[in-house]
């Protein structure tokens, strides 16, 4: 009778050993899928924030400064704020051209030919070439445009050099046109679609080209 009573006392303490045992390691199981969920938690929150950094740092690009000027005609003088500088270009004259000019024919109905004035703006010396790069006339907005073929031209008045903080410089700008009523002389709009630059436009009438 003592004999089964002390097994029977051992097997219940083997039995709440056990239990005791389990509901430790329980515990520790259910501790360490908190650490983990916590430290899983730490680092999607790092992550968030690595790519928010690198959201604002991505939006945190050049923005113009400067209105749109979209109604322009010639005599006007349009301001610029692009992702390279500030300039300004005055449109003082345009004349259409037909038939051909220094021996080159158009390419489509005639030629147009305009008197501008460049001027940096802008607190470094930049090349002619640069400030004018991407300019062109076109008759529908929607579409393309022909850039600048003054090069191509004896008699036309190619502005080239560069121009340092408050320098300005005139010349011609020459490109190939369709008959239209009107035109008009912009910089591309691949460019001020991209946000490098603010939008200026001049419309010139075909009328007062003539």
């Amino acid at each position: 009778m003592k004999k089964s009573l002390v097994v029977l006392l051992v097997l219940i303490a083997l039995i709440i050993s056990a239990c005791s045992e389990k509901d430790t390691t329980n515990k520790e199981e259910e501790q360490n899928l908190d650490e983990s969920m916590e430290g899983n938690s730490d680092e999607e929150q790092e992550v968030e924030e690595e790519d928010s950094d690198s959201s604002e740092n991505e939006g945190g690009g050049f923005e113009t400064q400067t209105e749109d000027q979209l109604d322009l005609t010639i005599g006007d003088t349009g301001r610029f704020d692009t992702d390279l500088t500030t300039f300004e270009i005055t449109l003082n004259d345009a004349e259409i051209i037909e038939g051909e000019l220094d021996g080159v024919e158009s390419q489509y109905d005639n030629l147009i030919l305009l008197d501008i004035t460049l001027k940096n703006t802008g607190e470094e010396v930049h090349p002619v070439q640069d400030l004018m790069y991407g300019f062109e006339v076109t008759d529908y907005l929607e579409g393309t445009g022909v850039q600048n073929a003054a090069e191509f031209f004896d008699s036309v008045d190619e502005m080239s050099g560069e121009l340092a903080p408050g320098e300005e410089i005139s010349g011609q700008f020459i490109t190939d046109i369709y008959e239209a009523e009107e035109y008009y002389f912009r910089l591309r709009s691949g460019i001020t679609g991209s946000g490098a630059s603010n939008e200026v436009i001049w419309t010139i009438p075909e009328k007062e080209a003539r």
